[in-house]
């Protein structure tokens, strides 16, 4: 009888971009092309991780760091592009196991790939098989751990890289399922940060993507990791969600069905949650015509984890970004205020003003409503106003053209103009057929 980890290795150190949808292999591009995008836009807030990688890590045989292009070890490339990936919160999200699985997946791909001179079809297909491996060992699982506290990014994400990882350096089955093994003992982090409104946020991705490297680099030296990693007695389902139920299932669905599909993106520099509701609100209050002065109240109805999730119900006050941009009440008040909420929004907690309209929402947990839906009521002296929206499949789920026409909408943010925008967009739409060096020499300023 195979273990959870072992279905899994199966399925990754087998997989090939030919054995899936050719819909699977377009929502990979257009997955690294939105992620890459937003990385390049958060540019100026990724410092630290970016000094201290050339601090500690700049070696002759290195990977480049995206914009920068410094050479540094894999580690500190990984766990500087995890930041910067992951800087604006605008990259993807898997909502279904409440993760974010390129900042984990991609960096450390990046770093291995750059440093091995890869192929841009290897990349992708070991891209792929990251998701899916992440995505398969979260399910029964991330929605219970993140109620004990943790963080499913932090502590399902060195899944995806690890099993990305093996996958690229052509581990056997054996191999992959150690590199597993080991990634279920280096994964960690807590969602306090929210709470705090600190930064930990910003660098936890990086530090799963690079632990998930490193198991996979372990393995590949014949380090073991427990088989039962996962459903054993004293395993990683039993620590972070207090159960091992269902774990029997994991991987079994590998190949037949493509989670990677079901991933979205995000047209706001904010939390997943409130990405609809500032939507709808934003929507609302311009046909309406409402202005922030007469406001008297909002009510935002969410699902139950939604409403309950770290951060999402604060009211400030805040001070940093990672406080307001999880704030759905923060959110909306900027969303009244701008018609949209751009990156320097969310530092405008200091405007009393603006506080005074987050005072004024109230969110309340609705049993009706799924995950990535809302409804909102907007109360005013001219009466209220209300909206309701429920999410389909293609909630966020753009298409190339989208994708790149929202890049060009933040391309002031990048360290580059629109010419050489539209240039790393061509090479990402054309990387299978490209060395994996193009991509990240696209990115360079």
């Amino acid at each position: 009888m195979t273990t959870a980890t072992q279905r899994v290795a199966q399925f990754v150190s087998g997989f090939e971009l030919s054995s899936a949808p050719e819909a699977v292999f377009e929502k990979a591009k257009v997955t690294l092309l939105h992620d890459l995008g937003v990385a390049l836009a958060g540019h100026q807030s990724a410092g630290p991780a970016f000094e201290l990688a050339a601090d500690i890590g700049r070696c002759e045989d290195g990977a480049r760091l995206p914009v920068a292009g410094t050479r540094v070890t894999v580690e500190q490339a990984a766990l500087a592009t995890g930041a910067l990936m992951h800087a604006r919160t605008q990259d993807d999200t898997q909502l279904s196991v409440l993760t974010h699985l390129g900042c984990t997946v991609l960096p450390s791909l990046l770093a291995l790939g750059d440093r091995a001179d890869t192929s841009g079809r290897s990349f992708l297909t070991a891209m792929v098989a990251g998701y899916e491996a992440t995505s398969a060992i979260a399910a029964q699982h991330a929605a219970t751990s993140t109620k004990r506290g943790l963080r499913a990014t932090s502590i399902y994400g060195p899944f995806g890289s690890a099993a990305a990882c093996a996958r690229l350096l052509g581990l056997t089955d054996e191999q992959t399922a150690n590199a597993l093994g080991l990634a279920a003992a280096f994964g960690g982090g807590t969602n306090q940060t929210w709470v705090a409104g600190t930064q930990e946020w910003q660098y936890q991705v990086g530090s799963a993507s690079r632990n998930g490297m490193i198991a996979a680099l372990l393995a590949q030296k014949g380090v073991s990791g427990a088989p039962d990693a996962l459903e054993g007695v004293m395993g990683h389902f039993a620590a972070f969600a207090g159960s091992s139920d269902g774990a029997d299932e994991i991987g079994r669905e590998l190949g037949s069905r493509w989670q990677i599909l079901d991933v979205t993106y995000k047209p706001f520099p904010i939390c997943a949650i409130n990405q609809v509701p500032v939507t709808v609100l934003t929507d609302l209050v311009s046909r309406h015509d409402v202005g922030e002065h007469e406001v008297e109240a909002v009510t935002l109805r969410l699902s139950p984890a939604e409403a309950a999730y770290p951060g999402t119900d604060e009211h400030g006050p805040f001070t940093d970004v990672g406080g307001s941009l999880m704030s759905a009440p923060y959110c909306l008040a900027v969303a009244i205020r701008k018609r949209t909420v751009r990156l320097g929004d969310l530092r405008d907690f200091d405007d009393e003003t603006l506080m005074s309209l987050v005072r004024r929402v109230e969110i309340v947990p609705d049993p009706e409503l799924p995950a990535n839906s809302c409804r909102l009521s907007v109360r005013t002296g001219r009466g209220d106003f209300t909206a309701e929206y429920i999410a389909t499949p293609e909630t966020f789920n753009w298409d190339r053209v989208e994708t790149a026409d929202r890049l060009s909408a933040i391309v002031d943010d990048m360290p580059f103009g629109k010419d050489r925008l539209d240039e790393f967009v061509d090479v990402v739409l054309d990387i299978e057929n490209r060395p994996l060096r193009d991509l990240v020499t696209a990115t360079i300023a």
